[in-house]
């Protein structure tokens, strides 16, 4: 099952990597840090999930989350923020994003869900 990591800064990719490694299921683990890159590897790869940064890319992370939903819909996005407003964490609930969580208060719960997934 590929799971797809988009965030700019390579210390925190590399950390949601090894979070994601944890699951024990079969998982292929890819990262992105561009918008190119990103769309990319969604077109080949059609992921079951995207771990997405509320600040990705400069800022257009509502344009990724956007992109990945129509590219499938099936796809489970997790968006992680550190200092984002309600009124943007509101706009990607709408927009589609399964789950909002902060990087610093939440990283335990991704291995879970990833499991879940796998479990169908």
């Amino acid at each position: 099952m590929p799971v797809l990591v988009l965030d700019s800064s390579t210390h925190l990719a590399d950390r949601l990597v090894d979070l994601v490694a944890e699951v024990k299921q079969e998982t292929e683990i890819y990262k992105a840090a561009t918008d190119k890159a990103a769309i990319k590897l969604l077109e080949k790869l059609k992921p079951a999930a995207v771990l997405l940064d509320a600040d990705f890319s400069g800022n257009s992370a509502i344009a990724m989350l956007k992109k990945i939903k129509t590219t499938n819909d099936k796809t489970v996005v997790i968006v992680l923020y550190t200092n984002t407003d309600e009124k943007k964490l509101k706009l990607y609930k709408e927009i589609g994003a399964d789950f909002i969580f902060n990087k610093y208060d939440d990283f335990e719960k991704i291995p879970a869900i990833i499991s879940a997934i796998h479990k169908g």
